[in-house]
């Protein structure tokens, strides 16, 4: 339908002959002025119904835009409408098309249309198009119920009043516009009046709150332009310049500050003005009097009458400043007290450091500005860090937490030290605030693993060394009747393999019982000065020969080195145990080091290395470019049977051995190590300075014939086998099972005892005691000291020396020598 909403050419169906109609029309008060209402209009419908004789009379209208009908006026006015909706737009289309007045005829020749009709209760209608060019089409229907044929008359009348219904249309929608406008020009005009209203209050307020601020705030207040004149200044600048309001406006900004400091301020109101983020300038400003004080300016520019200006605020600080000064030097006098302190002091707001001293700085191993603003648990070891910010965030709650705990912290160098902290909270500004202290307990840490080390080292020493000793006095037994059938049982006899096999299978557990022993410092040795350098030559050539070519071996030896006492064959095989765990820590190849040097500890170095006592040493270094160990490892590398190896490689002993040998040497052994970057060991033997004190083989006895021998033992199968093997020799034997029977035996048979074999481990009476109660009775007597432990194995029978000292286990012809020995340098002597 929208193709026939076409504008028509501008005019009304207005036919001659309307001026005496209008004028009657007028007359009667029908046509509507363009301030009269839509009532008008409906006047006329009534008077376009009676003279046109029709049933029904209605205005049609309709929106181009929104093609929606509107019913605008009917006749009579009380009843519905002849034509429904759907059919009136149909009907002011059929108009528009058309363009002229239609009857049924017209329209019941449209198809379309007859469809329509059919379903009217009409049966006559005629249309009129009253304004075809506007944005509302609107046409004029009258309606009759029956038949009419064609009105002739009435359609002359119709073409002559449409125009004027038109015209009335029109009036009604101009003048209802026109209302509406005048509506919303008052409202806008009430409007506008209401804002300048409330805007001039408000102005008027905030100029009074502004004059109020300008002259009651405790600043001084300056209004001036780039040049520095001055344009308005509050009483209490004129108060703080010493001037008179009219005075001090006759002045130019430049005329109050000193010369020394006039291109600072004028660069800085060149900034204020330029846009650029200036906050503050402190300066110095010259009362009337010449007085200069101290004052801090703040400005910002501001729109003043028009013209863009500067206002600024001018404060005396003269004070602030006198007190800053002096906080400045409390400051300093209390920051040389804490540095001064040898604790480490801190200071933290919301997980941040605000404060530290120098020993914290030097604790951390950070300069102030490293440390400052910057979290503090960024500074506490990984493994320690969830557990103190859990304590300090709870602390921070208000919970009861121990002001007092221990944490490792990270320097610089990445190393770990051990501090104590003691912890306050309180608070500054509504902020809580941690106050620290902080000491350094990383000697304190060293000294307490150290000593759990010694404490764990000596429990394991003691446990091996007593296994070893009871092992040995079982092994005594085994290897002695061994030896004595072997000695007895011709090598053919069908059990003669047997019973060696016994033996040897004996020899070798008492070879590891004495590599137990050599740990626990029970261990047998010849004590002699020795030259290290000539040791580990020895031990190289031999370990040379297994040495893969891709390990080379490095030595750089101290060619004066000091001599050193003990047990050279026990040195060697430290020194080579130590190459062979090099040596298997380079599976691809690698370099082992080993260097001697003489060094004299002093007490500085004494503190750090806790098991050395100042004097003169001899320091052996070997170190190798292998796996290394992990910290685990490294702590259980002493251990007896402790090993990182496959079980058929090794039985933990060789570095247990390595312990023992140097502990009773009276040295100290030190073991570096990290995974893969190598091991070095470094070992500390006390130097040489005199021979030491031992009895002498030179003893002068009596000679005795009898041949009689006191055996002296607290295991009765020691006992029966040495007996046994004594007997062998062609001696008689006394048997003893501790110190007190032996000295019974002693004092009633001393003039026929030629030798006495004495065990110096022994419960009711120790060896050491017999010996000395034997010497008593009898100085010259001779004694052979036997024990699973060497004779230096326990320091409470040190100072007997090892010249006639077998031990357990051993063999019949080893005891037999032993005993036909000392007889025999006795009678020499003798």
């Amino acid at each position: 339908m929208k193709k026939f909403w076409k504008k028509q050419e501008k005019g009304f169906f207005c036919p001659k002959g309307t001026l005496s109609f209008i004028e009657w029309a007028g007359g009667k008060d029908i046509l509507p002025r363009s301030a009269e209402s839509l009532e008008q209009t409906q006047k006329l419908l009534v008077e376009i119904q009676k003279r046109s004789l029709a049933d029904q009379v209605l205005l049609l209208s309709c929106d181009r835009d929104s093609e929606q009908c509107k019913l605008i006026g009917i006749s009579p006015s009380r009843e519905k409408p002849a034509i429904h909706q759907r059919v009136q737009f149909s009907l002011i289309n059929k108009c528009l098309e058309e363009k002229r007045i239609l009857v049924w005829e017209d329209l019941w020749r449209d198809e379309l249309m007859r469809e329509q009709l059919r379903h009217l209760k009409c049966k006559s209608l005629l249309l009129a198009p009253l304004n075809l060019d506007q944005k509302m089409i609107d046409v004029l229907a009258i309606v009759n119920y029956s038949s009419t044929g064609k009105p002739s008359r009435v359609i002359d009348f119709i073409t002559f009043i449409s125009s004027v219904l038109a015209l009335s249309i029109q009036n009604v929608r101009l003048y209802s516009a026109l209302k509406q406008k005048d509506t919303e020009l008052k409202d806008w005009v009430t409007d506008v009046e209401k804002r300048i209203e409330e805007g001039t209050k408000q102005l008027l307020e905030r100029e009074f709150q502004y004059y109020k601020l300008f002259e009651e705030t405790n600043d001084g207040i300056i209004v001036h332009d780039g040049d520095g004149n001055l344009i308005e200044i509050n009483h209490v600048l004129c108060k703080l310049l010493n001037y008179e309001k009219r005075e001090l406006l006759s002045l130019n900004w430049n005329q109050l500050c000193p010369s020394e400091v006039l291109d600072d301020q004028i660069s800085f109101f060149k900034q204020i003005l330029n846009h650029e983020p200036v906050v503050t300038l402190e300066t110095v400003l010259q009362k009337k009097d010449g007085t200069i004080f101290q004052a801090e300016i703040s400005s910002h520019r501001v729109w003043f009458r028009g013209n863009e200006v500067i206002q600024s605020v001018v404060r005396d600080i003269s004070k602030r400043k006198k007190i800053e000064e002096n906080l400045r030097e409390t400051k300093g006098r209390y920051r040389i007290f804490l540095d001064a302190s040898r604790l480490g002091m801190f200071v933290i707001q919301g997980g941040v450091i605000q404060y530290v001293n120098d020993m914290f700085k030097k604790m951390v191993g950070r300069s102030e500005e490293e440390l400052l603003d910057q979290p503090f648990f960024h500074f506490v070891a990984p493994e320690d860090r969830n557990r103190v910010v859990d304590c300090e965030m709870r602390r921070e709650k208000g919970e009861n937490i121990p002001d007092k705990y221990e944490m490792r912290i990270i320097t610089r160098k990445g190393e770990k030290c051990w501090v104590e902290v003691h912890l306050r909270l309180i608070f500054i500004d509504g902020k809580a605030t941690i106050l620290g202290n902080m000491i350094d307990i990383t000697h304190k840490k060293y000294i307490e693993s150290h000593k759990f080390e010694i404490q764990k080292m000596e429990s394991i020493t003691t446990l091996a060394g007593g296994v070893a000793h009871d092992f040995n006095n079982l092994l005594g037994g085994i290897l002695g009747y061994a030896s004595l059938i072997l000695s007895d049982m011709p090598k053919d006899n069908v059990y003669y393999e047997d019973v060696r096999v016994i033996a040897e299978t004996a020899k070798k557990a008492a070879d590891l019982t004495s590599r137990l022993l050599a740990f626990a410092r029970g261990g047998k040795y010849q004590v002699k000065s020795v030259n290290v350098n000539r040791v580990i030559d020895d031990m190289l050539s031999v370990l040379s020969r297994t040495m893969d070519p891709a390990i080379i071996v490095e030595k750089d030896f101290e060619q004066n080195l000091w001599q050193m006492e003990g047990d050279s064959q026990q040195i060697y095989d430290a020194i080579l145990n130590i190459c062979l765990n090099a040596r298997d820590a380079l599976p691809n190849g690698g370099k082992i080091r080993i260097e001697t040097t003489n060094q004299i500890i002093d007490k500085e170095f004494e503190k750090t290395h806790l098991d050395l006592v100042s004097g003169d040493y001899i320091r052996i270094t070997i170190s190798d470019t292998g796996v290394g160990m992990s910290d685990v490892t490294k702590s259980r590398m002493f251990e007896p049977f402790f090993t990182t190896k496959l079980a058929r490689d090794g039985a933990g002993l060789g570095l247990a051995m390595v312990y023992g040998v140097v502990k009773n040497h009276g040295g100290v052994i030190f073991a570096e190590s990290e995974l893969d970057k190598g091991t070095k060991i470094t070992i500390y033997f006390p130097r040489y300075v005199k021979e030491k004190l031992v009895i002498s083989k030179k003893q002068t006895a009596k000679l005795k014939r009898s041949n009689r021998i006191l055996l002296v033992d607290d295991e009765e199968i020691i006992r029966q086998v040495g007996k046994r093997m004594l007997e062998k020799g062609g001696y008689e034997v006394l048997l003893a099972n501790n110190g007190r029977e032996a000295l019974t035996l002693f004092e009633k048979y001393k003039n026929e005892i030629d030798l006495v074999l004495l065990d110096l481990i022994m419960p009711v009476m120790g060896g050491k005691e017999t010996y000395r109660r034997l010497k008593e009775i009898d100085p010259h007597v001779l004694v052979i000291l036997t024990s699973g432990y060497g004779p230096y194995g326990r320091k409470d029978f040190y100072y007997l020396g090892d010249e006639y000292f077998i031990q357990k286990p051993f063999q019949t012809d080893v005891l037999i020598q032993a005993v036909q020995d000392l007889l025999g340098v006795s009678q020499q002597n003798k």
